[in-house]
């Protein structure tokens, strides 16, 4: 898997979440958020999307479909605003199906970054999907995946 390091600033994500102990009503997220994108803007970074992950004290996993608009963007209703803060991220591209996303997280964490000598760092993880990213089912398409390290 392709990677990188990265340090990005903050920035805003307006979408809708879900909170949950389990991953699996993520794919519902997107297929509620997709048809009311239009309603969230102006996009900052237009065909750029994110998929941001925040774990929660409670255990809790907060998850938010969104596009990146500017910090004082309106939110419209039953939607949320997620900043992300400034941080240093390993980004690695997932090649493939949606569906194969848990399992990219879990190399990732378990292997890749042990073998690059990455350390997690406590803070956000998310997916961005930009023009590479061609359908959930495609096998040619392509999403990166950040990960906070120090």
């Amino acid at each position: 898997m392709d990677h990188r390091i990265v340090s990005l600033p903050a920035f805003t994500v307006v979408g809708l979440e879900y909170i949950s102990r389990s991953p699996n009503g993520i794919g519902a997220l997107w297929d509620r958020f997709l048809p009311r994108e239009g309603e969230v803007g102006p996009n900052v970074e237009p065909g750029i999307a994110y998929g941001v992950c925040a774990a929660m004290p409670d255990g809790m996993l907060r998850y938010v479909a969104g596009i990146p608009v500017a910090d004082d963007a309106a939110v419209p209703e039953g939607m949320v605003k997620f900043t992300v803060p400034a941080q240093k991220y390993g980004v690695f591209t997932h090649r493939g199906l949606v569906s194969g996303l848990g399992e990219a997280f879990q190399a990732i964490h378990t292997r890749l970054l042990p073998k690059l000598g990455l350390r997690v760092q406590s803070g956000v993880e998310f997916e961005r999907y930009d023009e590479r990213f061609t359908g959930p089912e495609d096998p040619a398409s392509e999403t990166d995946i950040y990960i906070p390290v120090e």
